[in-house]
C-alpha cells in the first residue's frame, strides 16, 4: 500500500510539498476533502502518473512517494497498478463521445478453469519477463562497469599521448582501438619511455651540413683508403728519385745554403743580370755555368713536383680541419649524447691525420734540400678512423633527418605503441565483464527462444497462447450488457444503451446514436465505464489502487446516493482506495460508511486540502479532516466553526479563503431566518440589525467571494477581520439560542 506522498515539487499548488510529520500515514481507505481550487484533481494526477513516473503537463515534477515495498520517485514506474478516475479521464475515455468506447474484457463465469490456466501463463510470463528484464539490468551494470573501465583508460591514454589533461582521447576511441587490437606482447619500459620522449619533442629543421666521403689529390677523388695509399705512393716516389747533374759539392751538402743559392740564382735570371745583387761584382763565367747545371731543367721539374705535393698535402689537411659540424642542439635530444662522441672522435681522427701529413710534408721538404739524391721514406698513412668517423657523424645527421621527415608517423606510432600498453592492461578485466555479459546473454535468449530440454516455450509462444486464451475466456459483450443495467440503473431511466461491436461500444439513445448528451449523463457513462473497467483482464482490484475524484461533480442531487452506492460495491476488495471530493452531501455519504461498516471501520484515514496564497503564489497543504465536518450532518457546522476561530495573523494568505466562507455562512443562515426565493441582498435588508454593518458584511462577502482579476486590496486582512466579527455579533443578535447552540456544538 501507499503510505505517504512524502514530497512534490513543481506540480501547479503542491509546488512544494511535504508531509507533515503528524500526519498519519494512508490506509486502505482514505477520503480526502477539499474546497475546488484545492488541489484534489492535481494530486489524483499524481497517483495517475505513477504509472510511468512521469507527467507530460510538467516535465520538471519531482517527487517521492514511500509504501509498503518501498519509495516511488518521478522517472521510475510502480510495479503496483493505479487506476484513476478524474476529469482526464472522462475526457479521454469519453470525450463527446462522437466515436467507440474501447472494449472491456471480463472473465465469463464458465471459464473459470481455463481463467486459472490463463492466470498460471501469465504468472510464467511475468516470471519470464522478469528474468530478461533482471538480466538485461546486469548487462547494463556490466556494460556500464566496463565502460568505466575504457573512460578511465581513455584518460589515462590521452595525458600519455598529449601529455597534457585537456581530453582529446575518449572511451569510444578506446573502445575502437580494443576492438582492433593486435599486440600480444606488451612494450618493455626502455621502448615506452623512447615512445614517451618521442612525442614529448617537436620536430625540428633538415641539417643540410653535408660531410665529405671522399678526399681529392692529385686531381682525383679518393676514397680514404685509396688517398692514403696515393699519398704514400707520390711521397715515397719523390723521395726515391735523384737528379742527375754536375753538382756544386758545398751545395750538395748543405741544403739551406743550396736553397739560399737557388733563390738567388732564379732571381739572377729573372732580372737578366750577370752582377751579383749581394756583392755587386761580376758573376764569373764559370760560377755561372756550374749554377746552371746544377739547377738544372730535370732538378727544376722535380723541385716543382715535390713542392706541388706538399701544397695538395697542406690544402688537403687544411680541408679537414676546416670540416664544420652542426651545434648538437641542432639534433633531436635522442641523438646529442651520440653526437657528442663521434665529435669527439671525429676531432681525434683530423688532428691524428694532419699531425700524419704533416710528417710527410716534412719528408718532402726535406727532400727538396737533396734532389741529387734519394732519401729513405717509411712513414704509413691510414685513415680508416677518420672515415669512420666521418661515417658516423654522417649517419647521425642522416638519422635526424629520417626522423625529421618521418616526424609525424612516428609520432603516430609511438602513440599506437602506448595506447596499445594501456589497452593491454585492461583486457583481463574486459574479458571479465565480456564473459558475465555473454552468459546474461545466453540466459535472455533461453527465456526468449525457450528450451525444448527443458520443457520451455518460446515466449512468443507464451504470448500467443496467452491471447488465445484471453479470446476464448473474454466477453465484450457481457461487458457491455453489464455497462448498460448499470447505466439504467444509475439514471433511473433506460432510453441509454450500450451496444457491443469488434470495434468497442457506442452510447446509443433509443436506439440511436446519443448526441448532445448532458454533462451529468457524460459523467454517469464515465463512471460506470470507469467501475466495470476495474474488472478486466489487465487490472487485478484485490492488488490494485484505485483513485476516484468527485465522481458526483455534475450529477444532480438524486444521483448521489447512486454514485456513492456504486462507487461503494465496486471498491470495496481493491488493496487500497483514495477517494477525493468536495461535495458534502457525498462526504457524508462516505464518512458514515467508513465508519459503519466492518471492513472499513478500522482501515481508514481522513484528510483535508487547504490552499492559501502567498507571497510566491497558491499553495495547498494536507492535514487531517476537520472533526466538525465528521461530527455534524452539515456544512455549515464547519464554515460556522471557521469563522468563530478566525483571528488572522495579519497575512493575506491567512484570510484567503474568509470572503467564501463568509458568504457561505451569511447564505444559510439567512436561508433559515428570512426564507424566501429572494436575493442575498433582500434578505439582509430583512434583518434588523446595525445597517452600516449589514452593507458592510454585504459588501465584504459579495465583492471578495468572487474572483475579479484585479486581486485584493491591501486592506484584505482588516477587512476581514472586521466583517468576521459583524457577521457573527448578528447572528448572535438575531438567533441568540441558534448561536449558543452551534458555538457548544462546534467548540
Amino acid at each position: 500500500m501507499l503510505l505517504k506522498v512524502n514530497r512534490i515539487r513543481n506540480l501547479g499548488v503542491f509546488s512544494d510539498f511535504s508531509w507533515d510529520a503528524g500526519l498519519p500515514a494512508f490506509e486502505r481507505f482514505n477520503v480526502v476533502y477539499g474546497e475546488n481550487g484545492t488541489g484534489k484533481t492535481t494530486l489524483s494526477r499524481l497517483f495517475d502518473c505513477l504509472k510511468t513516473g512521469l507527467h507530460e503537463d510538467y516535465p520538471a515534477l519531482e517527487f517521492k512517494i514511500s509504501s509498503e515495498t518501498g519509495d516511488f520517485t518521478h522517472g521510475a514506474a510502480a510495479a503496483r497498478k493505479v487506476r484513476v478516475f478524474n476529469a482526464d479521464y472522462v475526457q479521454l475515455n469519453i470525450g463527446q463521445l462522437d466515436g467507440n468506447l474501447k472494449p472491456i474484457l471480463v472473465v465469463g463465469e464458465e471459464n473459470k478453469a481455463l481463467s486459472e490456466a490463463l492466470k498460471q501463463n501469465e504468472r510464467e510470463l511475468a516470471t519470464r519477463k522478469d528474468l530478461i528484464a533482471e538480466a538485461e539490468s546486469r548487462i547494463a551494470q556490466h556494460e556500464t562497469a566496463r565502460g568505466k573501465l575504457f573512460t578511465s583508460v581513455a584518460a589515462t591514454i590521452s595525458e600519455a599521448t598529449s601529455g597534457t589533461l585537456q581530453r582529446s582521447y575518449r572511451k569510444n576511441n578506446a573502445e575502437a582501438a580494443f576492438k582492433i587490437l593486435g599486440v600480444s606482447k606488451e612494450p618493455t619500459e626502455t621502448e615506452l619511455t623512447a615512445h614517451r620522449a618521442t612525442l614529448r619533442q617537436e620536430a625540428m629543421d633538415r641539417i643540410e651540413a653535408e660531410l665529405t666521403k671522399t678526399m681529392m689529390f692529385s686531381g682525383n677523388d679518393h676514397s680514404f683508403d685509396q688517398a692514403a695509399r696515393a699519398i704514400e705512393s707520390a711521397a715515397s716516389s719523390l723521395c726515391g728519385r735523384t737528379v742527375i747533374s754536375d753538382a756544386i759539392a758545398r751545395l750538395q751538402d748543405s741544403p739551406e745554403i743550396a736553397k739560399w743559392v737557388e733563390q738567388g740564382h732564379a732571381l739572377h735570371k729573372a732580372l737578366g743580370s750577370q752582377t751579383c745583387q749581394f756583392c755587386e761584382q761580376d758573376l764569373p763565367a764559370d760560377r755561372w755555368r756550374k749554377l746552371e747545371a746544377h739547377f738544372n731543367n730535370e732538378d727544376q721539374a722535380l723541385k716543382s713536383e715535390i713542392e706541388r705535393t706538399i701544397d695538395e698535402i697542406d690544402q688537403l689537411k687544411k680541408f679537414l680541419q676546416s670540416t664544420s659540424l652542426p651545434d648538437k642542439f641542432a639534433l633531436y635530444g635522442d641523438f646529442r649524447h651520440q653526437y657528442d662522441e663521434a665529435k669527439e672522435t671525429l676531432t681525434t681522427e683530423v688532428m691524428a691525420a694532419s699531425a700524419a701529413l704533416d710528417q710527410i710534408t716534412a719528408k718532402l721538404a726535406e727532400k727538396l734540400g737533396a734532389r741529387t739524391a734519394s732519401i729513405p721514406f717509411d712513414i704509413r698513412l691510414d685513415f680508416g678512423g677518420l672515415a669512420n668517423a666521418f661515417s658516423a657523424v654522417s649517419a647521425l645527421l642522416d638519422n635526424h633527418n629520417k626522423k625529421t621527415e618521418l616526424f609525424t608517423g612516428a609520432k603516430d606510432a609511438a602513440k599506437k605503441a602506448i595506447e596499445a600498453y594501456y589497452l593491454i592492461g585492461i583486457k583481463a578485466q574486459v574479458a571479465i565483464f565480456d564473459a558475465k555479459i555473454v552468459d546474461e546473454m545466453a540466459l535472455i535468449t533461453q527465456n526468449k527462444d525457450g528450451d525444448e530440454g527443458a520443457g520451455m516455450a518460446a515466449l512468443a509462444t507464451l504470448e500467443a497462447a496467452i491471447n488465445e486464451k484471453k479470446m476464448q475466456i473474454s466477453s465484450a459483450h457481457k461487458a457491455g450488457e453489464d455497462l448498460t443495467k448499470l447505466l439504467q440503473t444509475f439514471l433511473g431511466r433506460n432510453e441509454l444503451t450500450f451496444e457491443s461491436s469488434d470495434l468497442g461500444y457506442r452510447v446509443k439513445r433509443n436506439g440511436k446514436d446519443a448526441k448532445r448528451l448532458s454533462e451529468g449523463e457524460r459523467t454517469a457513462i464515465a463512471f460506470i465505464y470507469f467501475i466495470v473497467q476495474l474488472k478486466d483482464q489487465d487490472f487485478d482490484l484485490a492488488e490494485g489502487v484505485v483513485v476516484i475524484d468527485d465522481p458526483v461533480s455534475s450529477l444532480d442531487s438524486s444521483s448521489v446516493y447512486q454514485a456513492f452506492a456504486f462507487l461503494k460495491s465496486a471498491v470495496r476488495d481493491a488493496k487500497q482506495v483514495f477517494l477525493l471530493t468536495h461535495n458534502f452531501s457525498f462526504l457524508r455519504l462516505v464518512i458514515n460508511w467508513l465508519q459503519h461498516d466492518p471492513a472499513a471501520k478500522k482501515k481508514n484515514k481522513m484528510y483535508m486540502l487547504v490552499c492559501r496564497n502567498g507571497a510566491t503564489g497558491r499553495h495547498s497543504t494536507m492535514g487531517p479532516l476537520d472533526q466538525a465536518l465528521i461530527d455534524h450532518p452539515t456544512e455549515y457546522h464547519f464554515l460556522f466553526k471557521t469563522l468563530t476561530n478566525f483571528n488572522g495573523d495579519g497575512t493575506i494568505a491567512d484570510c484567503y479563503h474568509i470572503p467564501n466562507v463568509t458568504r457561505k455562512v451569511l447564505e444559510t443562515f439567512l436561508d433559515f431566518f428570512a426564507p424566501g426565493k429572494n436575493s442575498l441582498y433582500s434578505k439582509l435588508s430583512q434583518v434588523d440589525f446595525d445597517e452600516n454593518k449589514k452593507t458592510a458584511i454585504y459588501k465584504y462577502a459579495n465583492d471578495n467571494s468572487h474572483f475579479t482579476g484585479q486581486g485584493f486590496e491591501p486592506g484584505l486582512v482588516q477587512e476581514s477581520q472586521k466583517n468576521v466579527t459583524y457577521l457573527l455579533e448578528m447572528i448572535k443578535t438575531l438567533a441568540p439560542q441558534h448561536y449558543a447552540g452551534m458555538v457548544a456544538a462546534t467548540s
